[in-house]
C-alpha cells in the first residue's frame, strides 16, 4: 500500500527570484503532491511556488502560490496538486524560506 512519501525538502540560502526559480522536485511519476512553506525569518516574506511542465515558458506555468506573504515564523501549505512525469515544482523567495514537498504516487 503507498503512502505520503517526503518527496524534496529545501531552504533558500540566498533570494531567488520567480521566473527563474529553485527547483525543488522534478516528477519521475504521476503524484498528488503539496507544498508546506516556513518562513525562518523575523519579517514578513512573500513566495512563489509554481509547476513548470516539460517544454513550458511563462505564461505556461501552473501557478500555485503567486506572491504569497508568508508571515514571520509562520508556514504555509499549498493545496494539493496533481504531478505528471517531468513537470518540474520550482520555488522562489528570500533567504530564510523552507519548502518542504510531500506526496502520494498515483501508479504505485
Amino acid at each position: 500500500m503507498a503512502g505520503i512519501e517526503r518527496l524534496a525538502v529545501n531552504r533558500l540560502s540566498s533570494t531567488v527570484a520567480y521566473g527563474t526559480g529553485t527547483t525543488l522536485f522534478t516528477s519521475t511519476d504521476y503524484y498528488l503532491v503539496s507544498v508546506i512553506a516556513t518562513n525562518t525569518t523575523a519579517a514578513d516574506v512573500n513566495i512563489y511556488v509554481y509547476v513548470v511542465p516539460s517544454g513550458a515558458s511563462e505564461p505556461g506555468y501552473g501557478l500555485i502560490a503567486y506572491n504569497l506573504t508568508v508571515p514571520a515564523y509562520n508556514s504555509y501549505e499549498t493545496f494539493r496538486f496533481g504531478l505528471n512525469p517531468t513537470d518540474v515544482v520550482k520555488v522562489a523567495g528570500p533567504s530564510g524560506v523552507a519548502f518542504y514537498l510531500q506526496g502520494l504516487d498515483q501508479t504505485a
